[in-house]
């Protein structure tokens, strides 16, 4: 990757080989480390009922199947601010989040490594429903009867809210 290329500190040509317990980018130069630290994502599930919400994604990766409502977690953001505000722009709703589910690690060819952290968010007036900027579709599944998901975390984020519900 020509990002490692070279050194974020002293500018010398970086290596790749085992430092720190991993293979990862180090400076033979000066000795920094470069580490590659997943990105984390708020990942919610949004109960009604004996029903989860669903979105079908309008862009890659997985453009048009069914996911959880999530995104990336900005600078200067906190995880519950996340939820939130990709609760708002993917679906128009407000909530409030309960709790948090658990976490699963993915590693994609577009972001690299993610770190996906589920949350539960209690909505309280689903009227306002709207697909946003990253979804086609919205639709309440049954917990019980849903469709394929984009990603393999998402269903194992599903799993740990069946398990505590």
């Amino acid at each position: 990757m020509s990002y490692y290329q070279y050194c974020s500190s002293c500018g010398k040509e970086n290596k790749r080989g085992q430092m720190d317990g991993n293979i990862r980018y180090f400076c033979p130069s000066c000795g920094a480390i470069h580490y590659e630290n997943p990105k984390p994502t708020a990942t919610l599930i949004c109960p009604y009922k004996d029903s989860i919400l669903l979105g079908r994604r309008a862009a890659n990766p997985s453009k048009g199947a069914w996911g959880l409502p999530g995104g990336f977690i900005e600078l200067n953001e906190t995880l519950y601010e996340a939820a939130l505000r990709e609760l708002k722009e993917e679906t128009n709703l407000e909530g409030k989040v309960s709790h948090i589910l658990g976490t699963c690690s993915h590693y994609g060819s577009i972001f690299g490594d993610v770190l996906l952290i589920g949350l539960v968010v209690n909505i309280s007036q689903w009227e306002n429903m709207l697909p946003g900027d990253d979804v086609s579709e919205l639709e309440l599944f049954n917990i019980e009867n849903l469709p394929d998901l984009a990603f393999d975390c998402h269903r194992k984020i599903v799993s740990f809210y069946t398990k505590k519900k």
